[in-house]
């Protein structure tokens, strides 16, 4: 019996999703069972917890802070995603491939008889797969205490939004520390550089925007202004941070909406979600280990 080329094509395919599911699945038990979960993992559903319960409590909302929905709540909550999340991909993923190439072992994972694309997909699988199990635990536990808090459950649509805006911005900043990991000569500049990126864009970037704005004579000495808002908005298109805050934005109430239109932010989120997983991707494929 003759197969066609194309069914012949369908099968290795689906043969090669397959081998980059299971390599995906076994990284990801190998990190869940790391030292480094025991103290990841209970810190990210605490934080998490913490911070729906607290925002969803009228009572202890600091001073300034708006909370009339679960939504509102949601997205005050996602500073904890911010800041916490984020830092633990950076923990779980920093030598996922330094310290695989300085002990050999990457040199064996290259030359099994499957694309190194492959390969370099698995790795991002697993580390990406090994922070949500703890993340979506702590958003699920969150969302359980607002409705104890307030009443009532999170919408449905904006809960949806809350985890997929988290899962995209774990796998932006997955793809930005394997990347960092593959260019590392060592374990320790893996290290510096992953940390390195994490603190620019968590601490650091508002002072770029600070000098974009004061070069366009925008008075950053108030930046409760519309033009800062809207220059402020335009520079976190280029920070994986800014734009999880902007699609967190868009589920609020029409007043606290982003000025600048959904499709720009789409757009970024998509230009996120590609090039850095395409140059870690060809980081693999030319990468002599």
């Amino acid at each position: 019996m003759r197969v066609s080329p194309s069914y012949r094509r369908l099968i290795q395919l689906r043969i090669g999703l397959r081998t980059v599911w299971d390599l995906s699945l076994h990284d990801t038990k190998r990190h869940i069972r790391s030292q480094r979960m025991l103290i990841l993992a209970p810190l990210v559903i605490f934080l998490l917890c913490a911070a729906c319960w607290g925002f969803a409590d009228s009572r202890i909302v600091p001073a300034g802070l708006t909370v009339n929905s679960p939504a509102d709540v949601l997205f005050l909550s996602s500073t904890s995603i911010v800041f916490i999340c984020t830092l633990s991909v950076v923990l779980l993923g920093f030598d996922a491939i330094s310290r695989r190439r300085l002990t050999g072992e990457l040199a064996m994972d290259l030359s099994q008889p499957m694309p190194r694309s492959d390969y370099a997909c698995s790795q991002l699988m697993g580390v990406w797969m090994a922070a949500m199990v703890p993340t979506t635990i702590g958003i699920l536990v969150g969302a359980f205490l607002i409705q104890r808090q307030m009443g009532e459950w999170p919408a449905f649509a904006d809960l949806a939004m809350f985890l997929f805006a988290t899962g995209l911005l774990l796998w932006w900043y997955t793809s930005l520390q394997l990347l960092a990991s593959s260019l590392a000569r060592d374990v320790g500049a893996s290290v510096t550089l992953g940390v390195g990126t994490w603190l620019f864009f968590v601490f650091l970037w508002l002072i770029p925007t600070l000098i974009i704005a004061q070069s366009m004579g925008v008075d950053v000495t108030d930046t409760t202004s519309l033009a800062f808002d809207q220059i402020q908005e335009k520079t976190d298109l280029f920070s994986p941070n800014g734009v999880y805050q902007l699609l967190m934005e868009t589920r609020l109430a029409s007043a606290s909406q982003p000025h600048l239109s959904p499709n720009y932010i789409w757009l970024s989120a998509i230009g996120w979600s590609i090039i850095p997983t395409m140059l870690f991707l060809k980081r693999i494929e030319h990468m002599r280990p």
